[in-house]
Order: C-alpha cells, then structure tokens, then sequence
C-alpha cells in the first residue's frame, strides 16, 4: 500500500479508516497499478474488485488535486457491458470523495450512456468529469467526434469490468477497437481488467492490452468460498405425476424460499422467468408480493425498481434469467438457486457468486434438476466447479461487419492512410491476423456498396472518400447518421407493452402478431390481457387470475460447455462398463461417483437401466444412432446420441439433412439438442446402418454445409443483423428506431441482390462467418467428424423412446409448437411415455 501524505487526503488512508484490512484481491492488486502495469485480475464477485482496481487511481487524482496540479480533463474511463454497473460504480466512488472532501468534490465522476441528455453532454463537454463511466457504444460514440480527442488524448488510466462478458462477442471485438484506438490518441494507457470468472487468462489478457501489449494476470480465484450443491425432488419416486419440466419443481422452490431472508433464482431463458414467477406467485399467495422477475426484455425502470426493492431488503426472491448474472448491486441474497443446470462450469459459479456478497461470506448456489438428464449434468458441473475447471472463452474473429463501423468511425476525425489504420486494426487482438486484402475489400465496400451497387449506388451506400493512399469519412449526413447507428446490438422487432402511461417491458413482434385481442399472456411474471396493438406497440389490462401463454424471445440457448460434455461421457462410459462387468453394486457406485447420494443415485441408474435394456449406453467410443417408427406420423425419427452440444449438433444435422435429401429425395427435418439431434424423414428415406459412414464423412462437409445454409433462412437473419452493424440498413434516422418490418425488408431486398451478384461481397462473408461461429458451430461439428472416422457407428431400432432419446424428442415437440403453452404438453408426453416403460427393468 503506497505510503499516505500527512499534508494531503489519502484515498488510502479512507479505506484503511473504514475497511481495515484489504483483501486478497486488492493486496494483489495495488502495486501492480503503482508500477503503471496492465493487469487481468480474477476474483469472485464480492471480493473487492472495484476498489482493487480504483482506489489507486482515486488517490493519484488526490495527490493532484492536493499539488495543484489535477487538470480539468478526463483521466480514467471505466467500460462496462451494463449501464447498470455504472450506475452502482458512480454511488460507490462518490462516497470516499464525499468523506475527504464534502458534498462538492472537485474530483468529478460521471456516467456516459445512452441515456445521457443533450444537455448532459454538452455541460460534459464543457467541464469533463475526471472519472468517466460509460459504455463499448458510447466510447466508440466519443472517438468518432473531433472535438473530444482532446479529452481522451488525456487518459492515463482504462479500467473494463466484467470483462467475459464482452470478449465472447462482438461488443468485445467493438471495445477492442476503440481501446486500440484510444490508446492512439493518449499514448501510455494503462488497461485494467476485471472479471469473476474468465479462462483462459492469457487469452483474455491478450484480448485487453491488445496484440503487442504486455499484461500481468492475478488469479486469486480462490479466496472466497463457493459452494455447490444439486437439488431435486424426485427422491425415491423418479417420475412424480407431473413429468418432465420444472413446473414439479415450484414446491421445492418455494420452500427454500420461506428457509431464507433473499433468494436469487436464475432461469436459462426469459420465457423460464416468467413462467418460473407466476407458477410462485399461484402457489403462494401469501408470498406473491414479495417475488419480482427480472430479464432484460422488462422496461429499464420495472428492473431498476426490482434492484432497488432487492438492495432494500423488500423482496424474499428475484426470479431473472441471466440479467443478474453481473455484478450490479443487489445487496445481501442468502441463496441462489439456478432452475436446471446452467450449462458450463463458468456460468454456474458466476451465477453462485451473487450470493453471500461478501469476502468473509460463503456463496452458496443450488442446481435444481428438472429431470433425470439434467441432474447428471448438475453433478458433472458441481463437480468440475470444485476443481475450478472453468470454460474457454470464444473469441470472434476478424468480425467484418465492427470493422466497417470503426473505420468509418476513425474517418470521421481525420484522414487515414490505409497502412496506418491497418497496423493500428491488427493491434486490437480480435484483428490481429487481418489481411490486406480482406481490409481492402472493407474499404471498396465502404466506398460506394460493394462492386454490384457501386455503379448505381454509390451515392446510397458510399461512407467514405476512398483513393490509393487512404480515406476520411464524408461530411454532413453520413456522419450525422453514423453517429446514431453505433453499436452491434440488432433491432430484432420488439414490440412495447403498455400498461396504461408505463412501460411494462418488450416481447418479440412474432409472438404479438400470432395472438388475438382478448389473449391473456405473461409478462414480468403477471398475466395481462392484448387490448390494442398498434405498429410497435401493444395495450393490455391486468388479467388476474387469468391462465396465460408465455412469451417466447428469440434469444439464442446457451450451449452445453465442452467440458461438461467431456464429464458427462466419462461417467456413462464407466456405468456402461459396470453394466457390462455385472457389478453388483452399482447404486452405490454412482452416489460415490457423482456425489449425488443414494436416492439420486437409484433414479440415476434405473434411468440408465432402461436406456440398456431398450437399447444401449452411448459413449464417445461409438456413435449410437436408434431408429423408432412412429406409426402415427407415418415418419421415422433418428435419435442420433452425438454429445458435443447444440451448436455443434446444429452444423452435423444440417449436413446429414442435406446429404439424404440428395441421396433419397424429399425432406428430412433435424432438430438438434445438446446431447445430439432428432432426424425424421419419411419411410422411403430409410437408410440402413451401413449408409451412416457416408452420411457422416468429412470430405465435402464445407460445401454442403455452405449449400444447406443458402437453402435456409438463417444466412438472412445474420445478413440482417451484420447489414445493421455494417451500416449498410440503418437501425436509426434522426433519434427514431426504424421499424423491424422495414429493416427486413431493406435488407432482404440487398441480400437477395447480393446472393445473385456478388457472394461474396464482405458483410455476405461476415453473415456466413457470424451462422458458422456464433449461431451454429462448423468447427465443432468438422472436429467430431474427425475423431468419428476411426469410430464404430451403431443403427439400433427400438420400439418406443429410449430414456436418453426423450429430451432430443421433447425438444423437437416444443419447437413445432406456436402459441400453446408447452408445458402442459410435455407433462402429458412424459408421463405416457414413462408409464409404458415404468415395468422395466430394476436396478440391482
């Protein structure tokens, strides 16, 4: 700890006088950033993390004011993926400024958002705030205007929070960008990383400093206690009278509520949230009032007002779906309970670490397993969470369509040549094997649309003044618009929903469209009746006590990590080989194995059982592909067991359909899950074991892949979204969003032009690249291809759904469903299902 001045305040000696002691985190920390070090630091949330990283920069800007010499300039920007982070971060520093120097500080600390007024920036602009807080969008906002470079040029210290949550997506290859860019204008900057949970260090490290920067990682992970624990109910009875989905899990759920004073229960999606609320609120009225939902689809005030109500103490539990994930301020929550299994090791502990907001407190985290499938998958997370084997992080690569944002960014404030800008690009570490000649193609489409618009179109689409040597954006109106279409989030059609004079939150245009005046659906966990809908607007009344359907957002489902996966097929490789061996006590073998007890262990293994006597186990050492003739369709289902999650199993199904629709004619329809995918095809599509290894050879799998993306509707909704970022269909004219209908139809009317005429075109590559390695994942899918080619794959047909096929077949039901509510669905097919195998075998 630097040594405090007796003539001046110390923003060291504030801590010391109110905190005593640092923690592990920030004893690691604060020499690093005295030596003027970039630093990475890891530690759980509740650790001191913010303080770790500020307070040194706090006590230079004392030491400043005290000598005289603090100018009036920005000197410390702060980014967080969350507007809301800002606003807990501000509170927090205002406070040691308060104690050293009254109620006017002259060490200012001010937000930068969306949100920000005219008026607010102007007066920033004016006399900036020492400490800035804003946003990826917002910085990029500020170094694309002139003016502020002479601020920004004055920055010594950058500071990103949360930082996991930025570099596996596009936002973080945005954010890279403007740091690189940044540190153009303000020469030494000092970067400083903050996250919970993040691997692998390096990786990440690289992502912050950038290509040729050097940075200290500090990975003090483990100096806060974190503990793990599945729950269920299903105990000695497996199969409950109601089935499959986690509405049997409500009594539990509620239960655990009434043992604890705050508890955080995470949903994986929104629609989960809601339906999760309002089946608490039905069956305990006396606690109805006291249990809020929270999603980023709800109005910004209704979630401010949730927080605010959790920090106060007002609320017993929160149900969100991964709104909450980050480190807002939400005060002491004794549990946190996640509805099913959260599908990676790096989620769970992030999501166990808002509870116990504290160094000297243990988090405490609960897995509810919904089902059978899912509790194996909780016991192989809470079991990789205790050995910290986190989940890598993904980064995009070379993400075209941000490129094109940024370079007409850096033309509006002066003239680049073309090397210059392509050397500081590669410097950010998302853009570091950028070539000359993709960024050429960056340029040409940004000069006038790309070769099929430039001759027509040219005025339309060309952002910049391009020649041999380099570019500037144009002046007036290109400008005024760039400014108002900065970010990567897609304008995906949501329509408000209003309740009286507020603002209750968005729902999907898809969803509303389906249903009829009169309908009664769900939102912020209460149901309310469609009264009227205009344009991008919907009407409704209070329905109490009405049944509602759910809505569903089209967010993308989180993936089963690889490292669970990998776990999972370890311990059905072992339990298979116990089968095989005759082992007699089996039970306690896997209670001992997953840590999961006895009771959980017999549902486990009678499950499996079953799953061996109606077919077989599958492993990693095999492919089983089981065939069930379903008479009542007329059609064959393909229960193909390929555990490598569902992006992967996305890419592998797509080729499979494609290759028998070529070979066999007609359709086949895929659905794919996690554990592997659905096929149903007609009966004159049956194939025979033999044909399987060229259904899943390698050789060509680009190209049908690459043909069944062109048949589909995937490759335009990701052409729309990169259009969007890539500024070729503004979200924005002049302050007002432009309407989802027109947007798709500006863009599809663009992609349909540019499929016929120029395929290859740059944002036609970015959509390609963004449906390969976002929405679905090629690579993964090509990696098990390889491993399966010196594989055995086993055709087994069996009578009825096995137990290892169900969740494959659930899922492949749920999809084909519209506006009915599924849950009653999946009860009803559950149940029917297990009771024609309820007689089977026993576990011994």
């Amino acid at each position: 700890m630097p040594v405090e001045s007796s003539a001046a305040p110390s923003a060291f000696a504030w801590f010391a006088d109110r905190y005593g002691k640092p923690t592990s985190a920030q004893e690691a920390a604060w020499p690093c950033i005295a030596r003027g070090e970039n630093i990475l630091l890891a530690s759980p949330t509740g650790t001191g993390k913010t303080f770790a990283a500020f307070l040194g920069v706090l006590d230079e800007l004392v030491q400043l004011e005290a000598r005289g010499e603090l100018r009036e300039t920005i000197h410390c920007v702060y980014v967080s993926p969350l507007r809301a982070l800002s606003y807990d971060l501000e509170k927090n520093l205002r406070e040691p400024l308060r104690e050293l120097y009254g109620e006017k500080p002259p060490i200012r600390v001010e937000l930068r958002t969306g949100d920000t007024t005219a008026s607010q920036r102007a007066r920033q602009f004016s006399k900036p705030p020492h400490i800035l807080l804003t946003t990826p969008e917002s910085l990029c906002v500020l170094l694309s205007q002139e003016k502020w470079l002479v601020h920004l040029s004055c920055v010594r210290w950058l500071i990103v929070d949360e930082i996991h949550a930025l570099a596996e997506n596009k936002r973080g290859a945005h954010l890279a960008l403007s740091l690189e860019r940044l540190a153009h204008h303000c020469g030494k900057l000092q970067r400083i990383g903050l996250s919970a949970t993040i691997a692998p260090l390096d990786e990440v490290a690289r992502f912050l400093v950038g290509t040729h920067g050097q940075c200290t990682t500090l990975d003090v992970s483990s100096s806060k206690k974190v503990k793990l624990s599945v729950h269920t109910p299903l105990r000695k009875n497996p199969y409950p009278e109601a089935g499959y989905t986690g509405q049997r899990m409500i009594r539990e759920l509620g239960d655990l509520i009434r043992k604890h004073q705050t508890t955080l229960v995470f949903c994986n999606v929104r629609s989960g949230a809601e339906a999760t609320t309002y089946w608490l609120r039905e069956n305990f009225p006396d606690l109805a009032d006291v249990i809020e939902c929270h999603h980023a689809s709800l109005e910004r005030d209704v979630r401010r007002d949730v927080e605010d109500r959790l920090k106060r103490g007002e609320l017993r539990a929160v149900v969100c779906s991964t709104s909450l994930e980050l480190g807002i301020d939400i005060g002491s929550v004794d549990l946190v309970v996640m509805m099913s299994t959260p599908k990676g090791v790096s989620k769970a502990l992030q999501r166990a670490g808002r509870a116990g907001h504290n160094i000297r407190s243990i988090s405490r985290g609960i897995l509810m397993a919904t089902n059978v499938s899912d509790l194996v998958e909780s016991c192989a997370t809470v079991l990789l969470s205790r050995a910290r084997q986190l989940d890598n992080v993904r980064m995009p690569e070379c993400p075209l369509d941000v490129l094109a944002q940024h370079v007409v960014s850096m033309g509006c404030t002066e003239r680049w040549k073309r090397t210059e800008a392509l050397a500081l690009i590669r410097g950010a570490y998302p853009f570091r094997d950028l070539d000359a000649e993709m960024f050429n193609d960056v340029l040409d489409y940004l000069a006038g649309g790309g070769a099929s618009l430039r001759q027509r179109y040219s005025e339309v689409f060309g952002k910049i003044e391009l020649d041999a040597e380099g570019f500037r954006t144009r002046e007036g109106r290109v400008r005024r618009e760039f400014l108002q279409n900065i970010g990567v989030i897609p304008n995906v059609g949501q329509v408000q929903v209003r309740l009286k004079n507020r603002n209750l939150g968005s729902v999907e245009e898809s969803f509303i469209r389906q249903l009829n005046i009169g309908d009664v659906f769900m939102i912020a966990g209460r149901p309310v009746r469609l009264e009227k809908v205009t344009q991008m607007e919907a009407w409704v009344t209070r329905a109490e006590g009405a049944l509602p359907t759910v809505p569903r957002w089209n967010a993308n489902k989180m993936p089963l990590s690889n490292r669970v996966a990998q776990e999972i097929n370890a311990f059905r490789n072992e339990l298979r080989a116990g089968f095989s061996n005759g082992r007699k006590d089996l039970a306690k073998w896997v209670a001992q194995r997953l840590d999961c007890g006895r009771a959980n262990a017999e549902i486990i293994l009678k499950t499996h059982l079953a799953q061996h006597e109606l077919s077989e186990i599958p492993t990693a050492d095999f492919l089983l592909v089981e065939e069930l003739d379903d008479e009542k369709q007329n059609a064959l289902h393909y229960f193909f067991h390929s555990l490598i999650g569902r992006a992967s199993n996305d890419a592998l199904a797509r080729v499979i359909t494609r290759r028998l629709s070529e070979s066999r004619g007609g359709n086949a329809i895929a659905t794919p899950h996690d554990y592997g995918f659905v096929l149903t095809v007609a009966r004159r599509q049956r194939f025979a074991e033999v044909e399987l290894p060229k259904l899943l050879r390698l050789e060509g799998f680009d190209d049908a892949l690459d043909e069944a993306l062109r048949q589909s509707d995937m490759l335009k909704y990701h052409f729309r979204n990169a259009a969007q970022t890539g500024l070729m269909v503004y979200r924005n004219y002049f302050d007002r969003q432009k309407s989802v209908r027109k947007l798709q139809w500006s863009s599809e009317v663009i992609f349909n032009v540019l499929r016929e005429h120029e395929p290859e075109h740059v944002l036609m590559r970015e959509a390609r690249r963004d449906a390969l390695q976002t929405f679905i994942d090629a690579e993964g899918a090509r990696e098990f291809l390889v491993a399966q080619a010196s594989k055995p794959v086993r055709l087994r047909r069996v009578a009825m759904v096995p137990p290892l096929s169900f969740a494959m077949y659930a899922t492949r039901i749920k999809e084909a469903l519209l506006v009915e509510d599924p849950y009653e669905t999946m009860e009803r097919l559950y149940h029917q299902w297990w009771s024609e195998i309820e007689n089977g075998p026993q576990p011994s």
